[in-house]
């Protein structure tokens, strides 16, 4: 007796003869369809990329260079949530973080430090480290770079409100001269105005304005 050929063919059921049943024949349909049944390919899912830094002033894209190549060197001189303020067209910016604690027999600290050229440093203004008490939402230094504050003198402190950072500080240049440093930052648009004034002169000699982010690195 000739023996019968049965094949797949494409997922097709070819045979020599004729297959001697319905039964049979969907057997070899099925089998076919097996063997030839591809499974689904899998997509590799999209991982979002990374959100970037976007500098906030197009005239201060030298700062902001420089700051965002910090950023991607994960520089631990950079606080977790910070103001970041970029001067325009200098390569310069400043940092201001403060400490709100959340038991309020603890008082309060922060620092506004400034970078030159992606480096840090303490000769540029503004370089200030503040401590003092919050009350009611608001706070008051009473001690900048850790000397007390004299009572009489309005010109020199730091408060902090919901709207506003303000910072008021005499400091001595190179050539001897008392120079008064005041610094506003509107904390909803994140603009700042910076002046410096000689003394006892009452007319301002330099000003800068510019722009800050707040940022929370990961």
């Amino acid at each position: 007796m000739a023996a019968w050929v049965v094949s797949c063919h494409n997922g097709t059921v070819k045979s020599s003869r004729p297959l001697a049943s319905l039964g049979l024949f969907l057997a070899m349909a099925a089998s076919c369809a097996a063997q030839t049944a591809q499974p689904p390919e899998k997509k590799a899912t999209p991982k979002p990329a990374p959100a970037s830094f976007v500098c906030p002033d197009p005239q201060a894209r030298q700062a902001c260079k420089s700051y965002e190549e910090l950023l991607k060197a994960k520089d631990s001189g950079l606080p977790n949530v910070d103001y970041v303020c970029f001067h325009k067209r200098e390569n310069t910016f400043f940092v201001v973080q403060f400490l709100k604690p959340s038991d309020a027999t603890e008082r309060g600290r922060g620092f506004v430090y400034s970078y030159k050229d992606g480096v840090e440093d303490s000769s540029v203004m503004p370089s200030l480290s503040f401590s003092g008490a919050w009350k009611s939402g608001l706070f008051s230094a009473d001690s900048i770079n850790h000397s007390k504050l004299e009572a009489n003198d309005s010109d020199v402190g730091i408060s902090i409100d919901e709207s506003q950072i303000k910072a008021g500080y005499k400091y001595e240049n190179n050539f001897e001269k008392t120079i008064q440093y005041s610094l506003t930052i509107q904390r909803s648009a994140g603009q700042f105005t910076e002046s410096f004034r000689e003394e006892p002169a009452k007319f301002v000699f330099l000003e800068k304005t510019g722009r800050c982010i707040f940022r929370k690195n990961e």
